[in-house]
């Protein structure tokens, strides 16, 4: 090595210094954006913007965020490096392969006017949307990134992080959309279609109360963390994870184009931008062959008679009176008059934690008329044609010491009308001990013709089941099961059974089960009347056999193990 005259050896040197001591600054005084932590990162060290040269933080307070923007312009972002078998659609550098377009704009656009607009979209893209470090950033204004490149059967990997009340999403095949909220908003009566306090992935533009429209389940990271969506679909079967949860399940994405025509074979895949900042970073895909195609739709349609994909609903009750999982609306209601609105627990129902089955529990502590209730679209099934369901839930009370005076329902089916068909589990108000009884009461005429009070009927000429000494105790959690079968359904027999523990108590047969309610007013509402504890409440779309009674009596977690087995 040749050695450096000692002037010039001298200026590089202080140049060097110089460097490092702007760097050391820029480390000292630059916020901790990541979770509020301060930072020590060495050579090499990966952050989510890149490499970042070797820089040691020692110890001191939080860093002001007035020049923490200078840090990304240290970084440099490696090349995406998709997983085996993906392939990267944004490079990570600019926007080559990208342009804008909000195919809403346009969408009763014709000839000159149409093609002006996608022009000036086209030109206004760059204004709103920009590659740093890695990110495909958007300001939360302008037209949706959409690709150059359209795409049909694929599988789909992308990442997110937004603000709060932003609104996004993804369009696959040009159609809305794969829906992102900010979930932290409230529930609002007067806009009863839409949740955001279920969480993110649902197919908010489907049809409301139809299958995939809301998550199955809320998966949602805190804002300032980095969301990761797969998103697989195959024609218009679509399947959503989020951060590795299941959410939509092979639900069939509608054309909100033109609702009588199915998806398009082929289309854009778009990145919605709407009122917030949002950043989308190791956007991959995976085209899935006719083969795979087919093979990936068999094992789905086969895999519906297991109890996990058989299983519509589940409340655990451990952190609020909303269900953990539902394959329709996750919202627990209370009415008022008409309307429904989303409670909190009260002195009248309250969450107890680590009381319950498994985890905590629903206590009612009284006879009220606080009634929690979930709606029927996509849970129970209920339809005029052939209707079956299970209905699963643990109780804990002394029925003779808890129970005030008269009937007490821990669960009811109901519609518009009483008279339409009535469906309980009940503890009876006059006998000592208490019965307990499960009943389906069909179209009034049908089971009450000489129209006499339901006490006043013997009780083998009603459509129950009654268990005269019930197992229920303050000490032990009772398992309750109940299921209905063939609903309306004049052709098949029709029949519904009560199980406690396990075990068939008995069955309601030879009634003619015609029911009249309309299905849009069909709720499950708990707690009628009823005092005790409820845990690990859950539906099914099907009957379930005895030995799937057996098994879910037995699950270890409760009904938990089943959808966390179905989001793998």
């Amino acid at each position: 090595m040749h050695n450096l005259p000692a002037f010039r050896l001298k200026h590089l040197t202080v140049r060097i210094l110089a460097v490092f001591s702007m760097l050391s600054f820029l480390v000292s005084s630059a916020s901790a954006e990541y979770e509020g932590k301060v930072r020590i990162l060495l050579l090499g060290d990966s952050t989510t913007e890149g490499i970042i040269p070797r820089l040691i933080k020692p110890d001191g307070p939080h860093l002001a965020h007035e020049t923490a923007k200078y840090l990304p312009t240290m970084m440099r972002a490696g090349d995406p490096k998709p997983p085996e078998g993906f392939r990267a659609i944004f490079n990570g550098k600019n926007l080559d392969g990208w342009y804008g377009l909000n195919p809403h704009n346009v969408a009763k656009l014709v000839g000159e006017e149409k093609e002006a607009n996608l022009k000036a979209q086209r030109a206004e893209f760059s204004k709103n949307w920009t590659a740093e470090n890695g990110e495909l950033v958007n300001d939360g204004h302008g037209p949706y990134a959409t690709t150059e490149e359209e795409f049909g059967d694929i599988e789909f990997l992308i990442e997110y992080k937004t603000v709060a009340k932003a609104d996004s999403g993804i369009y696959l095949r040009g159609t809305p959309q794969v829906q992102i909220w900010d979930w932290n908003q409230v529930f609002d009566p007067k806009s009863p279609t839409r949740k955001p306090h279920l969480g993110s992935g649902g197919l908010f533009n489907n049809t409301p109360g139809s299958a995939g429209r809301d998550p199955l389940m809320i998966a949602d990271k805190p804002f300032g963390e980095w969301n990761q969506f797969r998103i697989r679909q195959i024609g218009a079967r679509t399947w959503v994870w989020l951060n590795g949860s299941l959410v939509v399940d092979g639900a069939v994405m509608e054309n909100f184009w033109d609702r009588k025509l199915p998806l398009p074979d082929k289309g854009p895949i778009m990145l919605q931008t709407h009122g917030g900042e949002i950043r989308w970073r190791n956007i991959f895909v995976r085209d899935i062959g006719a083969d795979e195609a087919k093979q990936i739709l068999t094992a789905a349609d086969q895999a519906k008679s297991d109890l996990s994909a058989a299983l519509t609903l589940h409340a655990s009750f451990d952190t609020g009176l909303d269900a953990d999982f539902s394959r329709g609306d996750r919202t627990c209601y209370v009415k008022n008059g008409a309307e429904l609105h989303r409670p909190e627990a009260n002195e009248d129902a309250k969450l107890v934690p680590e009381v319950g089955r498994f985890g905590g529990a629903l206590h009612f502590t009284k006879k009220s008329g606080f009634q929690p209730a979930f709606r029927d679209s996509g849970v129970l099934g209920y339809n005029d044609g052939n209707w079956s369901t299970t209905v699963s839930v643990w109780l804990r009370l002394n029925p003779d010491l808890d129970l005030e005076p008269g009937y007490c329902d821990p669960i009811q089916i109901v519609g518009d009308d009483g008279k339409k068909g009535f469906i309980f589990l009940e503890f009876s108000k006059d006998e000592t001990p208490r019965f307990f009884r499960y009943a389906i009461r069909p179209l009034f005429q049908i089971w009450n013709p000489t129209n006499v009070a339901w006490a006043d009927i013997p009780f083998d000429k009603r459509p129950m089941v009654q268990v005269e000494r019930p197992r229920f105790s303050r000490e032990a959690w009772t398992h309750v099961v109940f299921t209905l079968e063939n609903v309306n359904n004049e052709s098949a027999t029709r029949a519904g059974r009560l199980y406690l523990n396990g075990e068939l108590q008995g069955a309601i047969e030879n009634w003619d089960l015609t029911f009249g309610w309309d299905p849009s007013q069909v709720l499950l509402v708990l707690g009628a009347s009823y005092v005790g504890h409820m845990d690990d409440l859950a539906v099914f779309n099907r009957v379930l056999s005895p030995e799937e009674v057996k098994q879910i009596y037995s699950l270890k977690n409760g009904v938990r193990d089943l959808h966390t087995t179905a989001a793998k």
